[in-house]
C-alpha cells in the first residue's frame, strides 16, 4: 500500500499536477458511498435475457420425456408416451428403426461387455453414478480452495512447487499407463515442462513476486474471500442449471417417418433454444466475473487509497446492484469477443488435408492469433473500465474514456497486464484439471467396466486421440463444454440408430473419455475462477498505481513501483524525474 500523500510534498505535487489535465484523470479515492444506478438500459436488457433463458430451459424441461423405459421383464421398450405415435408410423409395414421394437415386443439393448444398455450418453452415466461427478467436483473445489489459501500465505514457494507438481503429475500418469506409447507421450510432456521451467525461471520468479505482493492486500482484507465465494456459489448454481437444461433438451423428441424409416427426432425449435441458452450462459458467467472484480476492486481500492475509511464486504456486495448495468454491458462486450474467438477456432477438418493445407493453414493460424489477441484486448479493456467505474461511480463510456487516457500515460499503448502471473495461474489450473480428468476417466471406466484404458494395440490410435481431446478441450473449458454436449448428443443418437438397426452400440468406448473431459472442463472453470482473485487484485493495484502517479504521489520508494518498473510495457514518465529532482532539492 502506498502512503506518500504528505504535506511535505504539497508544493511539488501542485507544480507537477499542472502537467495533467484535470479532466483526463480521477481523484485517488473510491467513491463507494451513495452510489447511483448506471447504464440502466443494459441492466434491463440482461434481466429480460435471463428471464428468456429460464423460460427456454423450463419449457424444454416440460417437453422432455424419456424415449425408452423398461418393462416388467427388464427389457428396454419404447416409452408409453411415444408408443401410439410409433405404432401409427409403423402401420406402413416397416420393420426398421422403432418398428423393430414393436415387432419384437421390445428387446434388450447392449453396449459391448460394459454395464451400459447401449443408448446412454455422458449425462446418463452421471445420473447412474452421481458419486463420480459429485466426488470429482468436490475434489476440484477442495484443491482450488487449498491452492488459493496456500498462495495467500506462501505465494512464491507455491509458484515454484506448482511447476514441479505439474511435472510430477504427468510422470505419475505415465507410470500408471499400460500402453508403452502412452507412457512415452506422458514422459515427453513432462520433459518439455521441465525445459520450459528452466528457460522461464526468471519470469516465474517475477510472477511469484507479483502474486506475493497481491497477497498483501488479501491478508489485509480477508473479506475478499467472502465476496469471491459468494460469486462462486452463483457461478456453480448457474452452471448446474445450464447443464440440466441442456441435458433435458436431448429428451425432447417426436416420432417421425423418414422415407419409411420410423425414428425419434428433436423438433427444430430445440436447436434454436439451445443456441440461445448457450449464448445467454456465456453472458452470465462473464457477468459473474465482473461482479467478483467489482467487489474486489471496491475493497482493495479503498484499502489502498484511504485505509482509514475502507469499504466493508457488505458495502462491496451492495454496490453491485447500482453497478449492475455497467457490469452487464462490460460482460456483453467480453462475451461477444469470446464468441468471435470461438468462431475463429472452429474449422473444418478438410482444410488441414494437403493440398488445401498449404493454402488454408497459414490463414487459419493468423485468424487464430487475431481472435486470441482480440479477446485478450477486449477482456483487459472491459476489466480496467469496470475497476475505474468502481472507483468513480461513472457509467461505462466515461469510465472507458478515462481509463484509456490514464493507462496510456504510464504503459505502452495503454495496455497493461502481467502475462507471466496469468500464465503461472492458468497453467497451474490446467495441470490440476488434467489430473482430475484422467482420474475421472479411470473411475468411470472401472465403474461401468468399459475397458477403454486396457485396449489392444490396434485401438491405440483412439486412445491417443482421446488424450489429445482432453488436452485441447480442457484448455478452452467454455468452448469445450459446448462441444462435448453436442458430441455426446450426436454419438448418442448414432448409437440409438445402430441399435434400432440391430447393430451393437459402442457407447462404452466414448462415454468414459468424453465424460472425463467434461469433468476436466468443469474443474478448469473452478480453478480459473478462484485463481482470478489474484489477477483481479493485481489489475486493481496497477490502476491504483497509475492514478497515484497522475495525482503526483511519491512512489519512488514503493515496493510495487520497483516491480512495475521491471515490466516491459511500463514507460515511466516525466513525473518520475520531476518528483525525484524535487525530492533531492528538498533534502538538500
Amino acid at each position: 500500500m502506498f502512503q506518500a500523500k504528505t504535506d511535505d510534498h504539497t508544493d511539488q505535487q501542485g507544480d507537477v499536477r499542472d502537467l495533467i489535465n484535470v479532466n483526463d484523470t480521477v481523484p485517488a479515492k473510491v467513491e463507494y458511498q451513495k452510489r447511483t444506478f448506471t447504464d440502466k438500459v443494459f441492466a434491463a436488457l440482461y434481466f429480460l435475457s435471463y428471464v428468456a433463458y429460464l423460460a427456454c430451459g423450463i419449457y424444454l424441461y416440460s417437453q422432455s420425456h424419456q424415449r425408452y423405459e423398461k418393462d416388467e421383464n427388464g427389457e428396454r421398450v419404447i416409452a408409453a408416451k411415444f408408443m401410439e405415435d410409433a405404432t401409427q408410423c409403423c402401420a406402413n409395414g416397416s420393420t426398421y428403426g422403432l418398428c423393430a421394437y414393436i415387432n419384437n415386443n421390445g428387446r434388450r439393448l447392449a453396449a459391448g461387455p460394459s454395464k451400459f444398455d447401449g443408448d446412454e450418453g455422458i449425462f446418463d452415466a452421471f445420473l447412474e453414478a452421481p458419486q463420480i461427478i459429485a466426488g470429482m467436483a468436490a475434489l476440484a473445489l477442495a484443491i482450488s480452495v487449498t491452492w488459493v489459501v496456500l498462495l495467500r500465505f506462501f505465494a512464491k514457494p507455491i509458484v515454484i512447487l506448482s511447476e514441479f507438481a505439474k511435472i510430477a503429475i504427468m510422470i505419475t500418469i505415465g507410470i500408471y499407463q499400460e500402453d508403452t506409447n502412452s507412457k512415452i507421450i506422458c514422459f515427453v510432456i513432462a520433459g518439455l515442462m521441465l525445459v520450459y521451467m528452466i528457460w522461464a525461471r526468471d519470469k516465474l520468479m517475477f510472477a511469484g513476486d507479483i502474486i506475493s505482493y497481491s497477497t498483501t492486500a488479501m491478508k489485509a482484507n480477508p473479506a475478499i474471500f467472502i465476496s469471491s465465494l459468494l460469486t462462486k456459489a452463483l457461478y456453480a448454481g448457474n452452471a448446474a442449471l445450464f447443464v440440466f437444461f441442456f441435458a433435458e433438451s436431448f429428451n425432447v423428441a417426436e416420432v417421425v417417418d423418414i422415407q419409411g424409416f420410423c425414428t425419434f427426432q428433436s423438433p427444430a425449435y430445440v436447436g434454436n433454444m439451445n443456441i440461445y441458452i448457450s449464448l445467454s450462459y456465456l453472458w452470465t458467467i462473464l457477468l459473474f466475473d465482473k461482479m467478483r472484480l467489482s467487489m474486489i476492486a471496491t475493497i482493495v481500492g479503498s484499502w489502498h487509497f484511504h485505509p482509514e475509511d475502507r469499504a466493508s464486504v457488505g458495502v462491496a456486495i451492495k454496490n453491485v446492484f447500482p453497478s449492475f448495468g455497467t457490469l452487464s454491458i462490460s460482460a456483453l462486450i467480453a462475451s461477444v469477443a469470446e464468441y468471435l474467438n470461438q468462431l475463429m477456432n472452429q474449422n473444418s477438418w478438410t482444410s488441414w488435408i494437403p493440398p488445401t493445407l498449404f493454402v488454408t493453414a497459414p490463414l487459419k493460424i493468423l485468424t487464430l492469433c487475431f481472435g486470441g489477441c482480440l479477446q485478450m484486448l477486449v477482456t483487459m479493456f472491459t476489466k480496467f473500465t469496470v475497476i475505474l467505474h468502481v472507483f468513480t461511480g461513472e457509467s461505462f463510456m466515461p469510465s472507458a474514456r478515462n481509463v484509456c487516457k490514464i493507462l496510456k500515460r504510464h504503459f505502452k499503448g495503454g495496455f497493461v497486464t502481467e502475462l507471466t502471473s496469468k500464465s503461472v495461474l492458468t497453467l497451474g489450473s490446467y495441470a490440476f484439471s488434467l489430473a482430475i480428468a484422467f482420474v475421472s476417466w479411470k473411475w468411470i471406466d472401472d465403474e461401468f467396466e468399459c475397458g477403454t484404458l486396457n485396449k489392444d494395440t490396434g485401438d491405440n490410435i483412439f486412445y491417443i486421440l482421446y488424450i489429445i481431446l482432453i488436452f485441447f478441450t480442457t484448455w478452452y473449458p467454455v468452448l469445450g463444454i459446448y462441444g462435448i454436449i453436442l458430441a455426446s448428443k450426436f454419438l448418442q443418437d448414432y448409437g440409438r440408430d445402430a441399435l434400432e438397426n440391430g447393430t451393437e452400440s459402442n457407447n462404452h468406448l466414448w462415454i468414459p473419455p468424453l465424460a472425463a473431459t467434461f469433468v476436466g472442463c468443469i474443474a478448469m472453470m473452478m480453478f480459473k475462477f478462484l485463481s482470478a482473485i489474484f489477477l483481479d487484485i493485481i489489475d486493481t493495484l496497477f490502476l491504483c498505481f497509475a492514478i497515484d502517479k497522475d495525482n503526483n504521489v511519491d512512489l519512488t520508494d514503493s515496493e510495487f513501483t520497483k516491480l512495475v518498473e521491471k515490466m516491459p510495457t511500463y514507460t515511466g514518465d516525466e513525473h518520475d524525474t520531476t518528483l525525484r529532482e524535487k525530492k533531492d532539492v528538498s533534502s538538500v
